[in-house]
């Protein structure tokens, strides 16, 4: 099946600049959820049961927001340039 002919007026670079801002966001996203992590360790005294939840919750959270930012800047970087 072919692209439908209006989307080949969109350009390269309007659709990695898209996915550039998505990655910055997931990349923050995975700083704050790694920094806000050893921060409530280090700060909060709680029980294990509730720590062992908070450290799951924390890492799911940390991973899939490093997952999701690499594959939108390899997205960008690879998809849309690949002669850079």
């Amino acid at each position: 099946m072919a692209a439908p002919e209006w989307t080949d007026k969109i350009p390269s670079s309007v659709i990695c600049n898209y996915y550039y801002v998505f990655f910055v966001i997931f990349a923050v996203w995975a700083a704050v959820a790694l920094i806000g992590g050893i921060w409530i360790f280090a700060t909060t005294k709680m029980p294990l049961g509730v720590l062992i939840g908070f450290i799951f919750n924390i890492l799911l959270s940390f991973g899939l927001s490093t997952t999701g930012s690499l594959f939108l800047y390899l997205m960008c970087d690879r998809a849309l340039n690949p002669s850079a």
